[in-house]
């Protein structure tokens, strides 16, 4: 009975590279502890990380601190971690931190390698982040129903303007697949195993506006590299009633679920577009004065 408990104990801990929070992990990691221990307390710890205050676990967590360079090493030594949890930690708490959108990516993509290098297989939660990550996954799931899609990374490639590697390719296949986007018929050939996708909750929010910052570039570079009647780029400068703008986005929303309902279970496709709609001011309130 003894040894159940222990198993069960261990199960139970939480696991750093499960998380793309610390804050998440810091209140996980102190509950379970508490509970395993009722002694337990934000004290011990700060004594354990040899911080200053008693209760700044707890001002971190209630997100009313922040771990500093200063302070990182000490958290990683109130935690106990290893060297790969500490340099795990540290790009953990750096990808909360930094505002910056390209370093805030870059710190994102050293977590997935860190999560690949601890797990096999990587949880599928980190596969969809993947998938929404980089462009072109969804790009070759869609450029799989085109009539005369060839299950060949060098032909695949070259259908994305050698934007990609014949490896990023045939790794982009292999994603997909494993993610069960793609599948084989009767036939072994590769298809959809649902036509109709949408972004999971569990995605972190910086994965999906990174998607939308690399799709506004093209769509910028397209202006000079696709022909007008290949391409529609099109908006117009409106006067909005703030009270109304909830209904705009809704109808927005709307009309983007009804394009994908029409178009997004065609067969007969032999081409793939991005199709996006952009709302944003281009003016500020500011206090009258």
């Amino acid at each position: 009975m003894g040894d159940l408990e222990q198993k069960t104990a261990a199960e139970t801990t939480p696991n750093l590279f499960d998380y793309f929070d610390y804050r998440e992990f810091l209140q996980d990691y102190y509950q379970f502890h508490k509970k395993r221990n009722s002694a337990y307390s934000y004290r011990l710890f700060a004594r354990k990380a040899k911080l200053g205050s008693p209760n700044y676990l707890k001002l971190v967590v209630d997100g009313k601190r922040r771990i500093t360079d200063r302070t990182l090493y000490q958290f990683a030594r109130g935690l106990g971690l290893n060297r790969d949890e500490e340099k795990y930690f540290r790009e953990l708490v750096m990808y909360q931190e930094v505002s910056d959108p390209d370093s805030k990516e870059l710190h994102l993509r050293s977590l997935l390698k860190y999560q690949e290098k601890q797990r096999t297989p990587t949880p599928l939660r980190a596969e969809r982040i993947k998938f929404l990550l980089d462009w072109h996954h969804a790009v070759i799931r869609e450029l799989v129903v085109t009539g005369d899609f060839r299950e060949d990374p060098a032909w695949i490639a070259k259908r994305l303007g050698h934007k990609i590697s014949e490896a990023q390719a045939r790794e982009s296949l292999d994603l997909l697949v494993r993610l069960r986007f793609l599948d084989r018929n009767a036939d072994g050939k590769l298809e959809q195993t649902e036509p109709l996708l949408t972004s999971s909750d569990e995605v972190p929010s910086h994965v999906i506006r990174s998607l939308h910052r690399t799709y506004l570039r093209k769509a910028i570079n397209s202006i000079f590299s696709v022909p007008v009647e290949k391409r529609e780029l099109s908006g117009l400068v409106l006067s909005i009633p703030g009270n109304r703008l909830k209904e705009i986005k809704d109808e927005l929303k709307e009309f983007r679920k009804k394009l994908n309902r029409k178009y997004g279970l065609d067969k007969q496709s032999d081409e793939v577009y991005f199709v996006g709609l952009y709302l944003f001011p281009v003016t500020q309130r500011g206090e009258q004065t």
